[in-house]
């Protein structure tokens, strides 16, 4: 059995590059392997090969070769049919097709392709109207050959279009099929080569339904399964996370509501013992607010002159303060309010009625109002500390003693002990009263 002869086109190439060209080709085809072919097809046309088989020999077109190389071909004429299908394989394989997969090319003398001018209504079913005046076009009818288009130009002015067609009859076309098949070529179109090449895709007279080979049974069995495979690790990648989520909610709940429960119960607690504790410094609030009546006789007569005499006092509420109202006799009544403005009790004192004269010569009678200041509170002190506050109890109670006794007790401990003088008792308040007949 004769070797197939290496292509002309890989001669005299260093060869560490044909092994780099090899693993990049190899590493490409392993990563569109794993797309679908249609998508693969979508993503670029022109990663399929075009291969054209005259007169026996196997012509790769596309990709084109560097400039100044011949063309990578194969004489297939003295191989019989799996060798030829090897060598055809090869040169795929060289082009970077490593699924078979091609596009054959028609010589230009198999398909007629011309210019032709329709109206511009006809674009948006231009395929059809093609093939309705396909007879008046072409030397053919459309039922006798495939057909391709494109449009290359538009006259908005006329209201025309230009369109290259491109036909090639049906028993040629299927015949290169056929045989390309025959090859194990899986052949995704037939291109029509133009004389010169015009620029974009080329025209590709092939049906798309017929473009590359039809699955086998099992294959298209296992194709289904696959995907039907994949469907299902969809929906349990999106679905399978919630449902864990799903059960760890539900597991939780019995201690979320426990925990709600309790929380709510503490909170009633709060708002009882906040409620209580209220109720019981509103007393004393209002103790700690307000001076003591005695407080604010004392702070009066400590600022009262000796040359004063007061008749009456009265301590009374006035809104939510209270009122301190004084009146009697004093040498000046004006002196009398900034005494009092420095009290640290009272505040805002101010004359009531009018001055008059005194029954004393140089005196003046009075009536002043002040209010009381409000007390500071005493900083709170919380229930856990409250608690452990010390509490001064009663003494116990003594029973009574003997008078003689207790005195014969107390006379040896008042010789010990050294007398204390009495000390005279401050009286700070003065009340004069009023003469007979005046």
């Amino acid at each position: 059995m004769a070797a197939i002869p290496e292509p002309a086109s890989t001669r005299g190439t260093p060869a560490w590059r044909v092994k780099l060209e090899r693993f990049w080709r190899w590493w490409s085809n392993e990563l569109l392997a794993m797309v679908p072919e249609r998508f693969a097809s979508m993503a670029g046309a022109a990663r399929v090969p075009v291969l054209a088989i005259e007169d026996g020999v196997a012509t790769l077109l596309e990709p084109r070769p560097a400039e100044g190389k011949p063309e990578d071909g194969v004489d297939l004429k003295d191989l019989d049919p799996p060798r030829a299908g090897a060598a055809v394989r090869a040169l795929l394989e060289r082009a970077g097709e490593a699924r078979g997969r091609a596009r054959l090319a028609l010589a230009p003398r198999e398909a007629l392709v011309r210019r032709v001018t329709m109206p511009a209504a006809t674009e948006e079913n231009l395929a059809t109207v093609l093939g309705f005046e396909m007879d008046r076009l072409t030397p053919f009818r459309a039922e006798e050959v495939y057909y391709d288009h494109r449009v290359v130009g538009r006259d908005a002015a006329a209201g025309t279009i230009a369109v290259i067609l491109a036909v090639a009859r049906r028993e040629i076309v299927e015949t290169r099929l056929a045989h390309a098949r025959g090859l194990g070529v899986n052949v995704q179109g037939v291109a029509v080569r133009e004389d010169p090449p015009r620029p974009g895709a080329p025209l590709d007279v092939l049906p798309s339904a017929q473009r590359g080979e039809r699955d086998r049974p099992t294959e298209r069995l296992v194709k289904q399964g696959l995907i039907a495979v994949a469907v299902l690790l969809l929906l349990a990648a999106l679905f399978v996370p919630a449902l864990r989520k799903r059960a760890e909610v539900h597991a939780i709940k019995p201690t979320l509501d426990r925990a709600h429960i309790d929380a709510q119960a503490t909170d009633a607690l709060i708002r009882e013992l906040d409620r209580q504790v209220a109720d019981y410094n509103f007393l004393l609030a209002r103790k700690h607010g307000t001076h003591p009546t005695l407080a604010l006789i004392e702070e009066v007569t400590r600022l009262l002159p000796d040359n004063t005499w007061l008749q009456q006092m009265e301590i009374k509420a006035a809104g939510k303060a209270r009122e301190v109202m004084v009146s009697g006799e004093t040498a000046s009544s004006s002196k009398l309010i900034e005494i009092l403005e420095q009290s640290r009790m009272l505040q805002n004192a101010a004359p009531r009625g009018t001055v008059t004269r005194g029954t004393q010569p140089g005196s003046e009678r009075f009536v002043i109002a002040a209010e009381a200041r409000p007390r500071p509170q005493p900083e709170p002190v919380p229930v856990t500390q409250a608690r452990g506050a010390a509490v001064a109890y009663a003494p116990p109670y003594a029973p009574p003693q003997d008078p003689a006794a207790a005195s014969a007790a107390a006379a040896p401990a008042a010789a010990t002990t050294a007398p204390t003088p009495p000390q005279p008792a401050k009286v700070d308040l003065i009340f004069k009263p009023r003469a007979p007949g005046k």
